[in-house]
């Protein structure tokens, strides 16, 4: 969208629905400790964990542009696509933070 060409692979997956599921199973299994049940504890907290796998296998990578954040799915990746860099993350919002106090500057100016 923006004309960059620094992208990061990331799982095409809504991370919300992700955290929701591991918040339930954290819950359920307090839950059955509290009552101790030892085993459907284990059960619960093993089959989360499997079905976590399973979907992370399942699911497809889809690829973010560090400027702007436009989300680009439905074809296959190469392997020279990397997850998630943290230094080219925080240059490109640093980048923003001055954009945008470039931005307030100008239009305090105005005023």
């Amino acid at each position: 969208m923006c004309g960059n060409h620094e992208l990061y692979k990331q799982k095409d997956f809504p991370h919300r629905f992700g955290l929701i599921l591991l918040i339930l199973a954290f819950a359920a299994s307090i839950y059955t400790y509290g009552w101790y049940e030892k085993w459907l504890t284990y059960a619960i907290l093993i089959g989360t964990a499997l079905f976590d796998g399973a979907l992370y296998l399942w699911v497809g990578d889809a690829l973010v542009c560090y400027r702007c954040g436009s989300y680009h799915k439905g074809f296959k990746l190469g392997a020279e696509r990397l997850p998630f860099e943290i230094t080219l993350g925080e240059r490109y919002r640093q980048e923003r933070m001055r954009k945008d106090r470039l931005k307030a500057k100008v239009d305090e100016a105005k005023r």
